[in-house]
This record gives C-alpha cells, sequence and structure tokens, in this order.
C-alpha cells in the first residue's frame, strides 16, 4: 500500500479487517490516526449512493459517517474531525477507539449493501443531502 510521505498503517490494526478503509497514523503528530477510504474504492458501492440520490463521493461518505456517529455513537463525536475531500473520505482523532468504532461500522456498510442502504436512507438530511 503506497501512503503519503508522513503516514504509516499502524501494526496494532488489523488492516484487513477494515478493509477498504485504511487507519494510519501521522508520523509527524504520534498518537494522531486518520480512517481512510480512497475514490476508486468508493466506486465499488457509488450506486448505492445514486440510487438513493445522495453523492458517493469523500463528502458523501463524510455526511453519512457523521449521520452515523449522531445517531449511533454521539459520544466519540467531539473525539472526531472530518476533513474529507471530492476523491478522499477521511477523519482524524487522537482517540484511536472512536476511529475504530466508526471504521468497524462503515466497513460492515461497505460490504453488506442493505445496511449500506439502510444507513444512507437513515442518514439526517443535513448531513447526507438526497
Amino acid at each position: 500500500m503506497l501512503l503519503a510521505a508522513g503516514y504509516t498503517v499502524r501494526a496494532m490494526v488489523d488492516q484487513n479487517a477494515l478493509a477498504p478503509f485504511v487507519l494510519i497514523e501521522q508520523e509527524t503528530a504520534p498518537g494522531t490516526f486518520e480512517l481512510v477510504l480512497y475514490d476508486g474504492d468508493m466506486e465499488e458501492v457509488e450506486d448505492t449512493f445514486h440510487a438513493l440520490n445522495a453523492e458517493g463521493h469523500g463528502h458523501g461518505w463524510e455526511g453519512l459517517a457523521q449521520s452515523v456517529v449522531k445517531a449511533q455513537m454521539p459520544e466519540i463525536s467531539n473525539h472526531l474531525h472530518f476533513t474529507s475531500e471530492a476523491g478522499t473520505f477521511v477523519v482524524t482523532s487522537n482517540a484511536l477507539s472512536a476511529l475504530q468504532r466508526l471504521a468497524t461500522v462503515l466497513h460492515a456498510a461497505f460490504h453488506r449493501r442493505t445496511l449500506l442502504h439502510e444507513l444512507i436512507r437513515n442518514a439526517d438530511p443535513d448531513l447526507l443531502p438526497r
């Protein structure tokens, strides 16, 4: 896996269990972690977003993730910082456990279209416009 300079894959996290999401630690800021989904991977499930008139790019995944946090795990919301771009979903935190909780839900949704469809359909429209 090719990562940008200044990032490393955290050895204590099973990356295969999160794939295609990647959990990385910033080398320049130890203890700061990022959960990332790249555009090439987003394309695999983009049709599910489009079927519900939502955007399946980085900002769409960000809105979905924010909705999941708001509805299912609001206690971690203050630990997450979303910095996605159109081609990349990114959420940063100093709380590794918070990112792992969110990653578990998003990973399950990515691989189970019915769950992804349900999460998109139930997402807060202010966070994930449709």
